[in-house]
C-alpha cells in the first residue's frame, strides 16, 4: 500500500507532539526534529487542528499538543483530516476519468476491499503506531532528541 507524503508527513509530526508528554511543541521544532519542510508541515497541522486531533495553543511557549488522547487517533482519522486517498481505487474518489461505471464489474471488489482497508487503517492508533515505533527504532547517536521541558 503506498502512503502519500502528508500521511507519511502528519503522522511523524503527531508523534513528535505525542512525545512532548502535553507540553506545547511548535512547528519549527518538530520540522527541525523530524527534518520536515515547515511551510508543507504548517499546512499538514492546520489540517489535522481542524479535524480536531490537534490543539493549537497561542503565545510564545505555545505550539501543538493533541486534542484526544493518542489510543483515540486512528491512522484512517490522520489520513481523512490530510486528504490522503492515495489507496482508494478511483471508482472511491468520485473520478469519472478512469472509472467505467458500476457496471464494470470491478466496482464491488473495490468497496470491498475499501471497507475491509478502513477497517485495518481504524485499527492502527497513535498509541499502538507510537509503542511499535519505540520497540523497532534503533536510536541515531547524531539526532537530536525532541526538547522535553524539565519538570521541577
Amino acid at each position: 500500500m503506498a502512503v502519500n507524503t502528508r500521511t507519511e508527513y502528519a503522522l511523524r509530526a503527531l508523534l513528535a507532539v505525542m512525545q512532548n508528554a502535553g507540553e506545547p511543541i511548535s512547528a519549527a521544532e518538530i520540522c527541525k526534529n523530524e527534518t520536515l519542510p515547515k511551510k508543507y508541515i504548517e499546512h499538514l497541522l492546520s489540517a489535522l487542528r481542524q479535524a480536531d486531533i490537534l490543539k493549537s495553543v497561542p503565545g510564545s511557549k505555545g505550539g501543538y499538543i493533541l486534542s484526544r488522547e493518542p489510543k483515540d487517533v486512528c491512522l484512517f482519522d490522520i489520513m481523512q483530516a490530510v486528504n490522503d486517498t492515495s489507496w482508494e481505487p478511483s471508482c472511491n474518489q468520485r473520478d469519472d476519468k478512469y472509472c467505467l461505471g458500476s457496471d464494470c464489474g470491478l466496482n464491488t471488489i473495490w468497496t470491498q476491499i475499501t471497507k475491509q482497508l478502513h477497517s485495518v487503517l481504524k485499527n492502527y492508533t497513535l498509541q499502538s503506531i507510537h509503542e511499535t515505533r519505540t520497540k523497532t527504532v534503533i536510536p541515531d547517536p547524531d539526532r537530536e532528541p525532541i526538547n522535553k521541558k524539565e519538570k521541577p
